[in-house]
């Protein structure tokens, strides 16, 4: 059965040790501090009792404290009153100790107050460094009745790069970067706050799985939660136990190319249906639009100049950002070219130009594919119509809006869909009431709901999409195995000798890559060793049995993995990247990558989502989630009708 690691966390704790070596106690300010922000009340806190650790948890302050420290309150304002930790939840006492371990593992982690932080790396901003960092703290699922670890890319910046008035810079907390110990500190006076300057998220990225560069655990996401495990347990290994659960799926499919490419077909269809792509330049340069030009189109696609725009087909628009305008004296005309009649999309000359060229001309396929599909999308909005995926059945899809201000209402986005038309709404949140649907809140504040409504039911039956940021995430002890096995891949190649000894087996004589293998030794006559090159060059491949047959056969010789299958025994840690998974025991499923080798240059965390209602509507959410097309030839996280619903949501902005 298929099983894949996730970030649920299995936490146990040796109570005896715990008295033996700590105290925790709970501290409740006085009502005079009650104006005071919430960082002055931790700092007050951490000045009076110096502890281990600090969290602000369930409307208390709690610290924890060695024993063997000569314990001195030092504030009168605070109250702290011991508690013992058998009456103390794993909650509680799980955040309690990841807050310390920026105190014991000072080397990897650092805690701010009520925070704990893994430095990963520097990154450049101009002439600017910031600092990537990985915040780690402990939460509750009540979906999954467990507690699961909650990690966010944190990026702190110096001021200089921080274009925000200086109320709200007076107002965040202040870092500095020690060079003695080379981490980031909390100072009043530092130079650094948490910011991501710019456009571009300065986040750590996914585990790079090419195999091409040195691996680095630390600068992983991947890597972080396991460094995060081992330290955890290292560090506190007489008082507590800290294990990753798996999931075993129900049930598991993979999705192959030939069902993206039928997918794709039908998006075609769309845009020649309409009349083709209409494609325009409003730039003040001529580059992206010539290399548009110089591409082969799926679709039918006409250039043409401004005056000559149809008001009914799809319009693709070349643009430059409202910067380039108002640096050459114009105003930004992207807004005069959306229409509410016609089907409009932009991009942005810079992006055309600067991808990088190819030998075989098509390097622009990507971008192209991207607008077909956003373009077409819009064309089935503006008709209120599902050409791409067929829908039967009265559903509805439902995205609720919390207000921003206190005295102000949610607004819920409704996407009714009818036997394949749909139309969008926006009601409030009487509209509900009205119709006697009760839609589940929120069990925790960092919930996302999402719901499907089956409108043919009388009453209307109902599931809810619950999104905790919990993730399925490769098991990293088997990947660095195999990335160490690539990596030295890179200095050894297939020998001579073991490409005689296979060519000798009649099991292949009538393959192509027979005939291939006795080319490239006649060419190289000399040659000993044949590296990933050579077998590149002579194109010999990773598809066919007898390929694989070739280099899976040199690994189990010699060590030397020069290809990589998901097939077979190495690909357990693959698990939480590909194709559908859906455990039943947890109503839980995550939507990865089509299935295939180390073709992907990052192995990304798939996020678990939990589904709440009757089992025939979960398992109808799970088949809509089989729509290659809204993320760009990979399936969608969520059923595909909320793309047509956010899309309706933009397309509401533009109309306005």
């Amino acid at each position: 059965m298929s099983r894949s690691l996730t970030t649920l966390i299995d936490i146990t704790f040796d109570f005896e040790a715990l008295n033996k070596n700590y105290l925790v106690y709970k501290a409740s300010l006085g009502k005079n501090l009650n104006k005071v922000d919430y960082a002055k009340k931790l700092s007050l806190v951490e000045r009076s009792c110096k502890p281990k650790a600090l969290i602000s948890h369930s409307s208390y302050y709690w610290v924890l404290l060695e024993k063997h420290d000569k314990i001195k309150f030092k504030s009168p304002d605070i109250a702290f009153e011991r508690v013992a930790f058998e009456d103390c939840d794993k909650l509680l006492l799980g955040r309690l100790f990841v807050r310390a371990l920026g105190k014991v593992a000072p080397s990897h982690f650092f805690s701010g107050l009520g925070e704990t932080f893994l430095f990963v790396e520097t990154d450049k901003f101009f002439e600017h460094t910031v600092y990537k960092c990985l915040k780690f703290d402990v939460k509750e699922s009540v979906r999954f009745n467990s507690l699961f670890i909650s990690m966010d890319g944190t990026t702190f910046s110096p001021l200089e790069t921080v274009y925000k008035p200086a109320g709200y810079i007076e107002k965040q907390a202040k870092f500095e970067f020690d060079m003695g110990s080379g981490l980031l500190r909390r100072h009043s006076q530092g130079n650094l706050i948490v910011y991501s300057p710019g456009k571009k998220k300065f986040t750590t990225n996914a585990i790079d799985i090419s195999g091409q560069e040195p691996i680095s655990l630390q600068k992983t996401k991947t890597g972080a939660i396991y460094q995060f495990v081992d330290l955890m347990n290292t560090h506190f290994s007489d008082t507590l136990s800290l294990k990753l659960k798996p999931i075993e799926a129900s049930w598991r499919e993979h999705y192959k190319k030939r069902d993206i490419e039928k997918v794709y077909q039908r998006i075609y269809q769309v845009i020649d249906g309409a009349g083709g792509l209409q494609v325009v330049n409003a730039s003040l340069k001529e580059d992206g639009i010539e290399k548009l030009k110089r591409q082969k189109w799926p679709v039918q696609v006409e250039f043409i100049k401004q005056i000559e725009i149809d008001s009914q087909k799809p319009l693709l628009v070349v643009l430059d950002s409202a910067d380039d305008y108002e640096k050459a004296g114009l105003s930004d005309s992207k807004a005069g070219f959306y229409s509410s009649d016609r089907v409009t999309q932009s991009i942005y000359n810079s992006t055309i130009t600067s991808v990088r060229p190819k030998q075989k001309g098509n390097e622009l396929s990507p971008i192209i594919d991207t607008v077909v599909k956003e373009i077409a999308i819009k064309q089935e909005c503006l008709q209120g119509l599902f050409l791409i995926q067929t829908l039967k059945g009265n559903y509805w899809f439902v995205e609720r809006e919390d207000p921003k201000y206190p005295d102000q209402g949610p607004i819920f986005h409704i996407l009714k869909c009818d036997n394949g038309s749909f139309q969008y709404e926006q009601q409030d949140e009487f509209y509900f009431d009205d119709l006697d649907i009760e839609l589940p809140e929120k069990q925790r504040y960092f919930e996302t709901l999402n719901y499907v409504i089956d409108m043919a039911k009388q009453p209307p039956k109902l599931c809810t999409i619950i999104h905790e940021k919990i993730a399925a995430i490769p098991d990293a002890a088997k990947l660095f195995e195999v990335l160490d096995y690539l990596k030295g891949s890179n200095q050894h190649g297939i020998s001579r000798e073991f490409i005689e000894k296979y060519l000798s087996d009649t099991t292949y004589l009538n393959t192509p890559i027979h005939d291939k293998l006795m080319s490239m030794l006649e060419k190289h006559p000399m040659q000993l060793e044949f590296y990933k090159e050579d077998l590149k060059t002579a194109k010999i491949g990773y598809r066919s049995i007898a390929e694989k047959a070739l280099i899976d056969g040199y690994f189990e010789d010699t060590g030397v993995m020069l290809n990589y299958s998901l097939k077979g025994d190495h690909n357990e840690y693959l698990e939480a990247l590909t194709g559908h998974f859906y455990d039943a025991e947890h109503s839980a499923y995550f939507v990865g990558s089509e299935k295939g080798g180390f073709k992907f240059s990052r192995g990304q965390f798939n996020h678990l989502r939990y589904l709440y209602g009757p089992e025939y509507l979960k398992q109808i959410c799970l088949d809509l989630t089989k729509s290659y097309f809204v993320r760009n030839k990979l399936a969608t996280v969520r059923p595909f009708p909320f793309k047509y619903l956010s899309e309706c949501r933009e397309g509401l902005k533009w109309q306005k």
